[in-house]
């Protein structure tokens, strides 16, 4: 049932209902086994629906467009809480000294992302920084942090060898504070 309704679901392929009904008999009469109904395909999608929330809402515009959009942040969530697809995804944006393969290795999702979408707090060990927030530097100096960013760029340092690939360092974009005297 899966894999029938994987295929007759693919965004790239519309099947009717006559076209879906026709593969069904084919199937049949090719004598495959466990060939589901029409019928059981949709309570199956339906069934699936109730159960996990269908993402795609229905929208007319005023001219009397009709469009479907689904919610991000619902499908992000839901990416977020699979354990398969969380340790995969990428928190924050990547420095690979000018190497781009994926959106959040661009220049502009490091330098000049909005700043609503940056991940506004990073956890070292143990201990939570957050940005726009005073940080005292190991050598004593004072640093706010704008961005964070996993640097990766074999540039600034010599990878290991045996760690089988360019070693990844969490970092921050921001500004340096300097001490005044207020008169």
């Amino acid at each position: 049932l899966f894999l029938t309704d994987l295929l007759l679901t693919s965004p790239r392929l519309r099947f009717s209902d006559a076209q879906i009904s026709a593969m069904l008999r084919w199937a049949k009469a090719l004598h495959a086994r466990d060939v589901p109904t029409l019928y059981a395909i949709k309570k199956m999608r339906q069934d699936l629906r109730c159960l996990v929330g269908d993402p795609t809402k229905k929208v007319v515009s005023p001219s009397g467009n009709i469009f479907y959009i689904n919610d991000i942040g619902a499908a992000v969530a839901k990416d977020y809480a699979n354990p398969l697809t969380r340790f995969a995804m990428s928190d924050f944006p990547e420095d690979r000294g000018g190497y781009m393969s994926e959106a959040q290795h661009g220049f502009k999702m490091l330098r000049n992302g909005p700043e609503g979408i940056v991940t506004p707090a990073v956890r070292v060990e143990g201990k939570i920084f957050f940005t726009q927030e005073l940080l005292q530097r190991s050598d004593a100096s004072y640093f706010i942090p704008e961005r964070f960013f996993v640097d990766r760029c074999s540039s600034r340092r010599d990878p290991d060898p045996t760690a089988g690939g360019t070693p990844e360092t969490l970092t921050a974009l921001g500004r340096s504070v300097s001490w005044t005297e207020v008169r």
